[in-house]
């Protein structure tokens, strides 16, 4: 049987051909921006029965979080990516992308964050 903690493994396991919205969010953020490092996380199974995933269907593809690493960020500011990211996946978010939580980085941005030292 299927478990809360153990679906996010099965979700993994799947192709993108199941997660048709997962897909075309990878698909057209790398296209757009040749990112250096994405990762997308499809956190929906949080949602299930909260606003924006009434159906409770933990595989709905509604909540996603999108960290994206890319030369095409330099010298914007955070809203200003955002709204690249979003102009890319206008017809996810149309088609039903409730929450999407972006980290947009640099390069050298994302290298200066990993040999920061923790406080």
């Amino acid at each position: 049987p299927t478990t809360r903690r153990s679906a996010p493994m099965l979700r993994r396991a799947m192709s993108t051909a199941m997660r048709p919205i997962y897909g075309r969010i990878h698909a057209k953020v790398t296209q757009g921006l040749a990112p250096t490092s994405l990762v997308i996380k499809d956190e929906s199974f949080m949602h299930a029965g909260h606003s924006g995933n009434p159906s409770g269907d933990p595989d709905a593809e509604t909540h996603f979080k999108v960290e994206i690493v890319s030369a095409k960020f330099e010298g914007k500011m955070p809203v200003a990516r955002h709204r690249m990211v979003y102009e890319l996946l206008d017809q996810e978010i149309k088609d039903g992308v409730h929450a999407l939580s972006l980290k947009t980085k640099t390069p050298a941005e994302a290298e200066k964050a990993k040999t920061a030292k923790p406080l």
